[in-house]
């Protein structure tokens, strides 16, 4: 399993995932590639808040360190929700890389299970991040 570079901020999303799980129903059946990959634009500049690159404008990426996450200058990264391995958010489109079975896949915003790949494929409202696709605790 590769080693997070910026560890706190995936443990935070780690802890957010586990207490969302106790009470998630079984996965649904979609596989789907992901749809709000984080590719649309917000309008945060440099320094505001974001939880994922849609917060931000564009030619800034949310960028994480000790947990608090803001827009910042650099290239996002082009990670499919529930497909790609990640190492930590700069590797995804969305900014978003969670534990799944077995190794770090990058998540997104999700509104069902169908927004989600088949590595994260559980739509789960996450404390203090919104509804983003998480890893079946089944398996």
């Amino acid at each position: 399993m590769p080693c997070p570079s910026k560890p706190t901020f995936v443990v935070f999303l780690l802890l957010a995932v586990i207490a969302a799980c106790d009470g998630v129903g079984s996965a649904g059946e979609g596989e789907g590639e992901g749809e709000g990959e984080g590719e649309g634009q917000g309008d945060g500049d440099v320094g505001d808040t974001c939880t994922e690159n849609a917060d931000c404008r564009e030619g800034v990426r949310c960028g994480c360190d000790d947990g608090a996450c803001a827009c910042e200058v650099g290239v996002r990264g082009d990670g499919e929700n529930g497909v790609d391995v990640c190492v930590d958010e700069d590797d995804c489109a969305s900014a978003l890389c969670v534990e799944g079975n077995g190794d770090f896949f990058c998540s997104a915003v999700c509104d069902d299970d169908d927004d989600c790949g088949a590595a994260l494929p559980i739509c789960a409202d996450i404390a203090f991040v919104g509804r983003i696709c998480i890893r079946d605790p089944n398996g």
